[in-house]
């Protein structure tokens, strides 16, 4: 049984896991041709050829692929740096407004740990209701609405003008 050329563990051949990572990463990032540039020898290549070849390598399933799981692991790790610097100012936080030597740093403190998302202490409560009217007596509320805004003068000056 042949073999295929010498393969990366995802199926692609150094030359194309080099493509992939140039796509995604670097100087190279989002230029199919320039990432082509900088996996393969293109010396002798026209331009034109190369943007061939390097539209050929996205319409590959293997390498379209595995450019969406690095850009899966980029989101992923700066998701994990934003979980990081967060805890980070929490722990800052707390510190500083147990420690300050100035009562107000320790209460510009607290009063930023009660600005962090998740703790909100500053939020105004909000009560949210839902009443379910029929149509005639929307109608009608809106009827007598009009009514009493006819009997305004101040309503019915702001229609003579």
């Amino acid at each position: 049984m042949a073999s295929k050329k010498n393969t990366t563990g995802h199926g692609l051949t150094a030359k194309q896991e080099a493509f992939c990572q140039a796509y995604v990463k670097g100087d190279s990032k989002g230029n199919a041709s320039a990432a082509y540039r900088a996996a393969y020898d293109t010396a002798k290549m026209k331009p034109a050829s190369i943007r061939a070849e390097a539209c050929r390598l996205l319409d590959n399933l293997n390498v379209t692929q595995r450019i969406d799981q690095l850009n899966a692991d980029i989101v992923q790790q700066h998701r994990l740096q934003g979980v990081s610097l967060r805890q980070r100012v929490t722990d800052g936080l707390l510190a500083e407004a147990q420690t300050a030597e100035s009562p107000a740093a320790r209460v510009r403190a607290w009063e930023l740990i009660g600005k962090l998302q998740g703790v909100d202490a500053f939020a105004a409560e909000k009560l949210e209701t839902t009443q379910t009217i029929s149509t005639k007596q929307a109608e009608t509320e809106l009827q007598q609405a009009i009514a009493d805004a006819l009997q305004d003068d101040t309503v019915v000056q702001l229609f003579e003008k």
